[in-house]
């Protein structure tokens, strides 16, 4: 039996085949995708799924079937389905599909198919998730306009507001406002401006900003340590109202972890941040790194749903020595 995952995310996307009969697993790597809202995001995001899967096939050799698939995509909807099923099936017959957001897989690697806690992705957008028996419960996942509180994108635009309020005298000394302006090659936020609104500056330059804003804050920057502070708030806070929500749904639920995911909670201070704000909720909360990444959550959700067991040291041995 043959189980594919792929993970399409912000940054890059992870492809995963395992081998249930002849105990195999591969990985392989492709692009970042885009939202599927747009002709264009469409076309990159068809790009990195089929870059990825041809990537994996050419090391399976003569696979040309595989049993399912589990296909974890960011910003997917119900009527990008049939689009996702014809980009895979011009280079892998699948028998039987499933299509989803990322936050199920991120949730079942993370828990080791346990779903035993609330996921945090803090990555180029957040969301608190988590799914049980009878339904599901979410905070955040609005996108860059509407929310991503906390995001590496958030944080990014803090630093651009920072560095307009110090440069017109209205905020705070930063060293963010000449970090920005130096990082984009402009002399006046100005020409940052028109060029967000042209769309020339990309969500994903932003979100590039929160390296400047960390460098910053370790250096001793009080600007940038209170964005991330609030970074870490905002991102702990939506870990507490899938908390609230899933209790409230059901007093027996014993949800006791915080699973924390995303390039943003590689940062210290706003994990401890995350964590007090948690904390000042339920202490008892217990804050925890994921087992595994997305795209074996992937793996482990075909399996569950075609009820097949998976040996996880076939999986760990295929993981050591893969930028998974």
């Amino acid at each position: 039996m043959l189980l594919l995952g792929i993970d399409g995310g912000q940054t890059s996307t992870k492809a995963c085949l395992y081998d249930h009969e002849n105990s195999t697993c591969l990985f392989a790597s492709g692009p970042s995708i885009d939202h599927m809202l747009t002709f264009n995001g469409q076309v990159k995001t068809k790009q990195a799924i089929q870059q990825s899967l041809q990537a994996l096939l050419e090391q399976a050799k003569l696979i040309r079937k595989v049993d399912m698939a589990f296909i974890s995509i960011s910003g997917v909807h119900k009527e990008h389905e049939y689009l996702i099923k014809s980009w895979v099936a011009e280079c892998v017959q699948v028998d039987a599909f499933m299509i989803e957001g990322d936050v199920k897989a991120n949730l079942s690697g993370a828990s080791n198919g346990k779903n035993d806690g609330v996921l945090i992705i803090g990555g180029g957008g957040s969301i608190g998730y988590y799914f049980g028996d009878r339904r599901e419960f979410v905070a955040g996942g609005y996108g860059h306009i509407l929310g991503d509180e906390g995001s590496a994108y958030w944080i990014g635009l803090q630093s651009i507001k920072a560095g307009i309020r110090d440069s017109e005298a209205r905020g705070q000394r930063t060293v963010l406002r000449r970090q920005v302006l130096d990082y984009f090659g402009e002399e006046s936020f100005w020409g940052i401006k028109k060029r967000i609104h042209a769309d020339i500056i990309q969500r994903s330059d932003i979100a590039q900003l929160s390296l400047l804003v960390e460098q910053a804050a370790n250096a001793g920057d009080e600007v940038a340590q209170t964005i991330l502070q609030q970074a870490g708030e905002e991102l702990g806070g939506l870990a507490i109202s899938v908390l609230r929500q899933a209790r409230e749904d059901d007093s027996t639920l014993k949800l006791e972890t915080v699973y924390t995911t995303g390039g943003v909670l590689h940062s210290e201070r706003v994990v401890t941040s995350m964590i007090e704000t948690i904390h000042r909720y339920d202490a008892s909360v217990s804050i925890s790194k994921p087992q595994y990444p997305p795209v074996v959550g992937a793996i482990i959700l075909c399996a569950q749903a075609l009820q097949v067991s998976l040996d996880m040291t076939i999986v760990n041995n295929a993981i050591q020595g893969e930028e998974v």
